[in-house]
C-alpha cells in the first residue's frame, strides 16, 4: 500500500475521531466529524505545501577518477 494513502487512512481516521470528540464537548452536530476526518485526509495525502512528501534529492555519481584501481 502506498505510504501517502495509508497516512490519509490513518488521518481520516484521527480527524474523524477529533471533530468527534470537538462536537460532543462543544455541543455541535456529530456531523462535523466525518468533515474534520476528510480535510485531515485531505492535507496530509495532497500535501498543497509540499513540506511532507518530498522527494529525496539524488546523489551525484561518483567521477571516475575517484573509483579506485581493479587489483
Amino acid at each position: 500500500m502506498n505510504k501517502r494513502l495509508l497516512a490519509g487512512f490513518l488521518w481520516f481516521l484521527t480527524g474523524w475521531y477529533a471533530g468527534a470528540l470537538l462536537a460532543e464537548v462543544s455541543g455541535l452536530s456529530t456531523a462535523l466529524a466525518p468533515v474534520f476526518g476528510v480535510a485531515a485526509a485531505w492535507l496530509i495525502v495532497a500535501d498543497p505545501r509540499r513540506m511532507i512528501w518530498t522527494a529525496p534529492t539524488p546523489r551525484p555519481a561518483p567521477a571516475p577518477e575517484a573509483l579506485p584501481d581493479p587489483a
